[in-house]
C-alpha cells in the first residue's frame, strides 16, 4: 500500500438536509449534517487499481440521489490524492488535490457532467 489518499464529502445543501453516503469501504452509511464533512483515508494499492463507489441520498425521505466512483487512483499521479464531494442544491462537486471544485453531477441524473 501507497500514501495516505482522503475522500471527503461535504454537506452544503440547504434547509438542515441531511446527506447520506454509503461507500463500498465497508464503513457502513453515513449521516452528514449540514456544514459538516465525513472523510475517510486509507493507502493505494501499488498497482493504482484502488477504486471506491460511493452513493450520495438528500431531500425529503433521500429520495434524491446519485451514485459514482469516488476515487479511482489512475486520476491522480500523487502518492496522497485528496478527492472532495460538495453535494449542493444544484449537485455534487468535485475537487482533486487543492483545484477548485466543478459540479460533475445532477441530483438524480444519469451521467458525468462535461464542464
Amino acid at each position: 500500500m501507497l500514501g495516505g489518499s482522503k475522500v471527503t464529502f461535504s454537506n452544503q445543501l440547504e434547509h438542515s438536509k441531511l446527506l447520506k453516503v454509503i461507500c463500498d469501504n465497508d464503513e457502513g452509511e453515513q449521516l452528514v449534517k449540514i456544514g459538516k464533512e465525513y472523510e475517510f483515508t486509507f493507502g493505494d494499492s501499488i498497482f493504482k487499481t484502488t477504486r471506491y463507489s460511493c452513493k450520495l441520498d438528500q431531500g425529503p425521505n433521500f429520495k434524491h440521489h446519485q451514485e459514482f466512483v469516488a476515487y479511482d487512483a489512475s486520476w491522480s499521479k500523487a502518492l496522497e490524492a485528496t478527492c472532495k464531494w460538495i453535494a449542493r442544491e444544484d449537485g455534487i462537486y468535485f475537487s482533486q488535490d487543492g483545484n477548485p471544485p466543478l459540479r460533475r453531477y445532477e441530483w438524480d441524473g444519469p451521467h458525468l457532467l462535461k464542464n
